[in-house]
């Protein structure tokens, strides 16, 4: 895994980056957590396979490259300055699913609840982004962060999930509503399991629903 520092553009109105700074000594420096890695942080050459659940036509999603620094937020009014960590998994773009990239940001721990405030982002091939998993936020409360990270919500932790006869623990079930580029709201509907990541995702808009679930994986976790 390759450890550099960069300039990073801002994500969101809430999650401001400036440039990674190594001279922020006296600033707090935050890690991402071991449990938030155990959902989302897997290591090159992991794949899955997901099925369209309206075609039945299978894909693979191939991480082919990972990237780690650290960013520096600028501070505001919800928190002062700080460092954290950055974990990029760049997919291989050979895909049909239209995604890129699924970053994870380290989260502020006074700003969330719980011992996962972690924050990860999936990116899209057509320059689309979204908050897919933020489980610090409370259940239920729909947090603004603008048209384009989304409108994000908790839905759900469920212990159990059943899915293409396969059962999955302690599962989070998150929503997001945003605009892209049309007056139209998009809805997006994720579920993360422990130790598999994204096992299922929706996506609505004007009446039409894309679905696609996990049939099958080739994980690394260290």
């Amino acid at each position: 895994m390759k450890r550099f520092f960069r300039i990073l553009l801002p994500l969101s109105a809430v999650l401001l980056l400036g440039a990674c700074n190594t001279g922020k000594n006296a600033d707090p420096y935050y890690k991402i957590s071991d449990g938030f890695k155990q959902y989302c942080l897997f290591q090159t050459g992991s794949h899955w396979v997901y099925q369209n659940d309206t075609t039945l036509a299978k894909d693979t999603l191939t991480i082919d490259d990972m990237q780690s620094y650290v960013a520096f937020h600028s501070p505001d009014n919800t928190a002062g300055p700080y460092s954290f960590d950055v974990v990029d998994m760049v997919f291989d773009t050979a895909n049909n699913m239209n995604i890129f990239k699924g970053s994870i940001t380290a989260g502020n721990p006074t700003t969330g609840t719980g011992s996962m405030t972690d924050l990860y982002w999936l990116f899209f091939k057509d320059g689309n982004y979204l908050l897919a998993f933020a489980p610090g936020y409370p259940q239920g409360e729909e947090q603004r962060l603008g048209n384009n990270p989304g409108f994000y919500t908790n839905i759900a932790k469920l212990p159990d999930f059943n899915l293409n006869g396969k059962n999955y623990s302690e599962v989070y079930h998150t929503r997001v509503k945003k605009t892209e580029g049309t007056s139209d709201t998009v809805t997006y509907q994720f579920y993360f399991a422990l130790h598999y990541g994204l096992i299922k995702w929706t996506r609505s808009v004007k009446g039409t629903t894309e679905s696609y679930s996990l049939a099958g994986s080739q994980l690394i976790q260290k």
